[in-house]
């Protein structure tokens, strides 16, 4: 009986320690822009909640640090905003496991699983409306080709997007909706393998 109650005494720590993960992590801004933004929400969470970057924004090659209590959630999906208004997502990342989080990651194909210099991304309409024109055009080049020709993206729907190859990675993208609403904004897609409207 002796014997058993020692056993236990030394499993249930063991037990314990193992459950304490911490889930707070440093996001560390590997991007020539400055990060304006940054949201955590637990994974599948629709809510982004409120913006965590209330001192100031985070400048390139900077870093801040996200604390999240230890309550056994360890699994995060984490949104941050560029200067330049573009934004990017992580999905079902898991904290417990990583002190650093880099936006974007390094290497732009571990990051999006595509090659270095493919600027083709999915694109997720969040609007209202749909999305009936789309314009993906080089940096200082004129506008090309309307890439939904051939339709349109419907309110809560996504396509995956090709623009033209062997152009660089930095586009200015034009998305217009149905009511002739117009959303511009200029990014590397070569580091994003998906896109949301709004």
């Amino acid at each position: 009986m002796i014997r058993l109650l020692l056993l236990l005494s030394l499993l249930v720590p063991t037990l314990a320690f193992g459950q304490d993960k911490n889930p707070s992590f440093n996001l560390v801004n590997k991007s020539p822009q400055a990060i304006q933004e940054v949201f955590v929400t637990p994974a599948g969470d629709a809510n982004w909640g409120r913006n965590r970057l209330t001192k100031g924004p985070i400048a390139p090659g900077g870093q801040f640090e996200v604390r999240r209590k230890v309550d056994g959630n360890c699994v995060f999906d984490i949104r941050v905003v560029y200067s330049d208004g573009s934004k990017e997502e992580r999905r079902t990342i898991n904290t417990c496991t990583t002190e650093d989080v880099l936006f974007p990651q390094s290497s732009k194909a571990a990051s999006t699983g595509k090659a270095v210099d493919d600027p083709s991304f999915k694109l997720t309409n969040h609007l209202t409306q749909p999305i009936v024109e789309l314009y993906a055009s080089p940096v200082g080049q004129p506008r090309g080709a309307n890439l939904l020709e051939k339709g349109s993206i419907a309110p809560s729907a996504a396509m995956t997007i090709h623009p033209p190859k062997g152009q660089g990675c930095r586009f200015k993208l034009e998305v217009i909706t149905a009511d002739k609403d117009t959303k511009a904004r200029t990014l590397d897609l070569c580091a994003r393998s998906e896109l949301s409207v709004p």
